[in-house]
């Protein structure tokens, strides 16, 4: 038998595992103490707290959280039609900015871009544009999502001509490369946000 390696704080580990002598660490959750030896017993991610001398392990759950109603989340624009915009969930806010779900897709209706008139959808978003908003409904069918406070809507969007990141003057967008003019639903945390 070749000595076995004691485990590393963020090591993956599956139940069963050594994870290092009771003399070093406590057993913390996940773990118990098998004559000596610290076994973990559930999947999941080492965690050593070096103050408590305490060795655990955090589980990671394979299903990715759902947005529920009156999450905010940050998306990416993928289409853009008369009444509404197709935004791909990337994370939601708030819970430990975990990501979701590759396939989940929301909506933003033409009636929750923002409060008052919108001229057109394609003056408020573009397809690429991330942007940050509030989950409204969920069940059947997409998502629903509303950009309309003031701190929701596009936190970062490319120049349609030459893609360069654009940036923000009073409340329209200006492209430092060519100069390219652009509206959108701004949010106030235009660029301010790490995406």
């Amino acid at each position: 038998m070749g000595e076995k390696k004691p485990a590393k704080d963020g090591q993956f580990v599956l139940p069963g595992d050594y994870l290092g002598v009771i003399e070093e660490y406590l057993p913390g959750e996940g773990v118990k103490d098998e004559n000596g030896n610290l076994i973990a017993t559930r999947a999941g991610k080492v965690k050593i707290d070096k103050e408590r001398m305490e060795i655990s392990v955090e589980a990671v759950t394979d299903t990715p959280p759902l947005p529920e109603v009156g999450d905010v989340v940050i998306g990416q624009v993928i289409d853009v039609r008369p009444q509404s915009a197709t935004v791909q969930l990337v994370k939601i806010e708030g819970k430990g900015d975990r990501a979701i779900a590759a396939s989940t897709l929301a909506t933003i209706h033409v009636s929750q871009v923002r409060n008052g008139f919108v001229e057109g959808m394609r003056r408020e978003f573009r397809i690429g544009d991330v942007v940050r908003a509030r989950v409204i409904a969920v069940g059947k069918g997409p998502i629903q999502l509303t950009t309309r406070a003031p701190d929701l809507g596009v936190v970062y969007a490319l120049c349609s001509k030459c893609r360069t990141p654009l940036i923000k003057r009073g409340d329209q967008l200006i492209c430092p490369r060519c100069g390219n003019v652009e509206t959108r639903k701004l949010s106030t945390l235009y660029r301010k946000l790490v995406v």
